[in-house]
Formats: C-alpha cells, structure tokens, sequence
C-alpha cells in the first residue's frame, strides 16, 4: 500500500515537473530564443544593407549633398525607409522606417515580415519624413536582458552615459545630419513630448520649456540656447523602460 502510494506520488511529482518544463519552454525559452534569432536575423541584414555613414565636418553639423538619394539602396529593399540613425559606442545602428500606421513595425522588421515582436524603428506618421519639422519622434522597442533595438536608450538615465555618448549621426535623404543630445526623460505615454502638432512659436518655447522641466537631467545645451534656434529640429528616441506602466524613456536630442 505504501509503495502503491509512494509510486503514486512520484508520479505525480514527475508530471508536475514535465509540466512546469513544457510551461517553461513555451512560455519563457521560446519567446526568447525566437526575439534572439530574429535579431541576429535582422542584424545580418543590416549588415548587408547598411550605407556609409561619416561625421559631417562642417559647422552646421549636416553634411547636405545633390548627390542622388543616399537612401535610394534601403528604399530598394523598403520603400517605406527614410533615415538611419548610428550612435557610436551603443547598440542602435539602425534603419527608421515610416508609414501611415504606427503599429504596423510594431512586430515587423525591416524586411516587413513577422519578426516576433522585435519590430523595427519608425519614425511617428504624424512627423516630416525628412526630419525637417520641429519634433521628430523615432520609436523602438526596448527589449529586456539583451542590446536588441532601442534597449541601450534605456542607459541614458545615467548622464555618465550621456557624456560618454553625447552624439548620433542620423542619415537622411539629404546627406548625415549630426545629433547632439542633451536630455533624457521617464515619461508616459500620454506626456506631452509626443505632441507633433507644435507650428507657432510660442508652443515651441512652451514644448522646450516643459522638456527641460521634466527632464531627468539636462546637459550641453540650455532651454535658452534652443529658444535662441530660430527653426530647430529635435530628435526623440523613444522606448520602453518599464519603471511603471506604460512608462517611456526618451533621449532627446538637436539635429544639426
């Protein structure tokens, strides 16, 4: 009787286990190693596709060219590009795609197939796709324990990082334009930062303002001397860091 119930027990013991295995692998390993794989997949391509990008030398920080489009090689693979941000000593050196539906690179990647959730950088719909408006918006995902699209923004939140990696060069269709960042922010997704539709310009002084109030710190540049920019061009690297819900970080810096 005692062995009967002995046996029973671990029977039910080795279900358990074989259960909690299968839960694990579906539920943990799986997810993962599919987001590994398609990184690794899309990296490849990246590698294959990505354009030359050298720091413009002059003072404007742009590097403006009547060379045919430098993009046209990405727009061959994907109509929908239209930029490449690099921020040497980081992770992100990426291709921003754009299209009329935020959600669509969400889960897709560059070639525009199902990629796990890993998704793409996209530029918001609601921005200039050359960059040339007042508040760019490039969102990515941050995804955890690993360098996989925008995690490293999540590094900006400490200014060490940011004064170690105080620029970016961002790639459009009129030449390397260089990006000069100067704050980061924890946010939510309903914060004020995604508002695009910002023309006149006391709303601009108001936007630039409220980020500097907001930010979680500043550095290199003052609200004054932005003020001072008759038709600036900001940049936001948007993405998830998870210290509430729906919370954002984003990096925000001049495109010059």
């Amino acid at each position: 009787m005692k062995r009967a119930v002995l046996i029973g027990l671990i029977a039910v013991l080795v279900a358990a286990g074989i259960y909690c295995g299968y839960r694990y692998y579906k539920e943990a390993y799986l997810p993962r190693k599919q987001v590994a794989d398609a990184d690794a997949a899309q990296r490849e391509l990246f590698g294959d596709i990505r354009p030359d990008i050298e720091a413009p030398d002059n003072k404007d920080g742009s590097s403006g060219t009547d060379a045919p489009d430098p993009l046209a090689e990405l727009k061959a693979v994907n109509a929908d590009a239209v930029g490449w941000i690099t921020i040497d000593g980081t992770s992100i050196d990426f291709p921003v795609v754009q299209t009329t539906d935020n959600s669509f690179y969400l889960d897709k990647g560059f070639d525009k197939k199902y990629n796990y959730g890993l998704g793409c950088p996209f530029l918001d719909r609601r921005c200039k796709s050359d960059f040339r408006g007042f508040c760019s918006i490039v969102y990515a995902h941050h995804i955890q324990n690993s360098e996989a699209m925008f995690a490293d923004i999540a590094e900006y939140k400490d200014s060490a990082f940011m004064k170690a990696h105080p620029e970016g060069l961002l790639l459009t269709s009129d030449g390397v334009h260089r990006v000069r960042f100067f704050a980061y922010l924890t946010i939510p997704s309903t914060s004020f930062a995604y508002n695009t539709d910002i023309t006149d310009s006391d709303g601009k002084k108001d936007y630039i303002g409220r980020l500097f109030d907001e930010a979680k710190y500043t550095s290199g540049l003052t609200a004054s001397e932005l003020e001072k920019n008759d038709e600036p061009h900001l940049l936001l690297l948007s993405t998830c860091t998870y210290e509430y819900w729906e919370a954002r970080g984003v990096l925000v810096g001049i495109i010059e």
